[in-house]
């Protein structure tokens, strides 16, 4: 059974004690006065606890909800729709729990809450030897700061400089250690040269499974066979307190071991236990303030040490997060979002997507070889992705012998078509110099497909719950993967959308070719060529294949013939030349054919 103490202003106190769940609020009509119990009127007719008047509107009818976890721990859980500062550290939202053990204590605007175990029900073992630092001190942590200062106010002045000199000194060192990287060591240095025990250790790790990761002084380091003392480390774990041993045996109690002993434990934020900061000297006659404030001063370098693990986790994890994240996007965006992955949330964003694929790779792989194909992939794949991440592109799958590559997202880019564009001429200009490494090794000259839209698309994770893939999803994207595969038909290398065109500027050399519908894309869209290179060739090359194709949209077949057919031989093998004038002279040898200005690739 667990006893509540109701502190009011005035110095009164309210007892008493309690076993089941309880409901804690303001007067309702028709009940009691406060400070009243009430059996059975609580939400799901638990017991109730009536604290404050019907007119004091600071209070909720139902602020707190109390149940046993188990017979020393108590869930406490916010019923009121305000936040309610618990402590120091903790605000709890409404609906929000957290356990603590008893003893414990809290105020709420004008009361304190003190709950207290019943001894003579919950007896506690070892009490005699082994005493908790915020036990000993009468529940410091929780009182108000009043309180405190009253405590503060009857110890002697060379006393109190000698605290405040030590506790000076500890903070120093806190703040030294925190940032570093052997904050560990330096812990056990100052259990030792600050607190003044004789060894400090620090153990990281489970009960049974502890290990030494520093100690001082150095010729601790020689003894092999050093353990702490599992019954202390047990109750370590169990009650997450700092406690001391003054090393004194007593018959028929448990074996806490002959050396006086203050340790506290290394917990994480969530309160799992990470190890101890453990320290021992010689059994002494030690005086209680004295032994109080050495658990206080080592409390307090554990609370260091939590903090400084926290550190070296969370930089892990950004550093395994960047890691990850530099497989997709550039080391600067990769960096911007280990400090920020919400920009990873599935949203819909303005993108241009480049899809490529390398021709013939099929054939050049069953000649060279599995290890050969791998190495030329590589090669191949290292050269065409700088070019993407030069542009701040995404990278985002390796398809085979093929690429899909973003640009538009996770961060807004507002010439997202202009910096495709640009990596794709970039990735062009790439194929010659790898064909001039590569193609006495392969037997052959490799040639690269390229196509780009832009649109609407749906980004974020297209993977996993299991295996994380940032990409994009949506029909601009699968006309994107289309336009690459015509590329083959036209035998043109690098091919954009019209909604990709209306987003360039003028510096880049383009040329109409058809309008034409790709499969499972209802609507035609209009087909454009990059040249890689603005020169006057391709600026004539512009001009006799838009003028060839605007006549033979227009039905001028003749005209349409003539000019793409005179300009084949400035431009041997061009293939939307051919496409134009092997288009023309089919509607010349067969006029009773319907003309169809659209053309349908005969594949994907």
């Amino acid at each position: 059974m667990t006893t509540l103490e109701i502190h009011q202003k005035d110095g009164t106190v309210w007892s008493m004690e309690f076993s089941n769940a309880m409901e804690i609020g303001r007067q309702r009509i028709g009940e009691p006065n406060p400070i009243q119990f009430v059996h059975g009127t609580g939400e799901n007719g638990v017991d109730r606890l009536i604290i404050a008047p019907m007119s004091e509107a600071s209070f909720s009818r139902r602020q707190i909800c109390l149940e046993f976890v188990n017979p020393r721990t108590l869930r406490l859980t916010n019923t009121s729709k305000k936040p309610w500062q618990l402590d120091v550290e903790t605000i709890l939202e409404p609906n929000k729990s957290i356990e603590r053990n008893v003893p414990f204590s809290f105020a709420l605007h004008n009361l304190l809450f003190k709950f207290l175990s019943n001894s003579q029900v919950f007896p506690v073992e070892e009490v005699e030897m082994f005493q908790s630092i915020s036990d000993s001190v009468g529940n410091a942590s929780n009182s108000s700061i009043l309180e405190q200062s009253s405590k503060l106010a009857n110890v002697a002045e060379t006393e109190f400089i000698d605290i405040v000199n030590w506790l000076q000194m500890t903070m120093h060192v806190l703040q030294g250690t925190i940032g570093s990287e052997d904050f560990l060591q330096q812990a056990a240095v100052t259990l030792v040269d600050i607190v003044g025990l004789e060894s400090g250790r620090v153990l990281l790790g489970e009960p049974g499974k502890l290990r030494i990761a520093a100690v001082h002084p150095p010729e601790f380091l020689d003894m092999k066979n050093w353990e702490p003392n599992k019954n202390i480390v047990k109750r370590l774990y169990d009650l997450k307190k700092t406690i001391w041993h003054t090393g004194e045996v007593k018959v028929g109690k448990t074996n806490l071991g002959s050396m006086a002993v203050v340790a506290a434990p290394i917990v994480d934020a969530s309160g799992k236990f990470l190890g101890a900061l453990y320290g021992e000297k010689s059994p002494t006659k030690i005086e209680k303030r004295s032994a109080i404030i050495e658990g206080l001063l080592v409390d307090m370098l554990a609370c260091g040490l939590s903090t400084g693990l926290a550190r070296q986790i969370h930089e892990k994890e950004a550093v395994q997060a960047r890691v990850q994240f530099e497989q997709f996007f550039t080391p600067e965006l990769a960096r911007q979002l280990s400090q920020d992955p919400t920009l990873l949330i599935g949203r819909e964003a303005d993108a241009t997507l480049l899809f490529c694929d390398l021709r013939g790779f099929s054939r050049i792989s069953e000649r060279i070889g599995p290890e050969g194909s791998n190495r030329l992939m590589s090669a191949i794949f290292d050269s065409l992705s700088k070019c993407v991440q030069e542009q701040s592109g995404v990278l985002v799958d390796y398809l085979g012998d093929g690429m899909l590559a973003m640009w538009g997202a996770p961060g807004h880019q507002p010439d997202h078509a202009r910096r495709c564009v640009l990596a794709a001429q970039k990735m062009q200009m790439q194929i010659p110099l790898i064909n001039e490494k590569w193609s006495r090794e392969i037997g052959e000259t490799i040639a690269l497909g390229i196509g780009i839209n832009s649109g609407k698309t749906w980004v974020g994770n297209t993977g996993s719950s299991m295996k994380f893939k940032y990409g994009p999803l949506g029909p601009a994207v699968n006309l994107a993967s289309r336009v690459e595969g015509i590329t083959k038909y036209l035998r043109s290398y690098l091919l954009i959308t019209g909604a990709t065109k209306k987003l360039l500027d003028d510096g880049f050399v383009t040329r109409r070719i058809c309008k034409t519908t790709v499969v499972n894309v209802a609507e035609p869209v209009d087909i454009h060529e990059v040249f890689i290179e603005p020169n006057d060739r391709n600026k004539r090359l512009k001009q006799v294949t838009e003028q060839a194709l605007m006549e033979l949209e227009k039905n001028n077949f003749r005209e349409a013939a003539k000019i793409s057919g005179n300009s084949l031989a400035e431009f041997p093998d061009d293939g939307p030349l051919i496409l134009i004038l092997h288009r023309a002279v089919q509607q010349l040898i067969d006029p009773s054919i319907v003309f169809n200005p659209v053309w349908h690739p005969p594949g994907k």
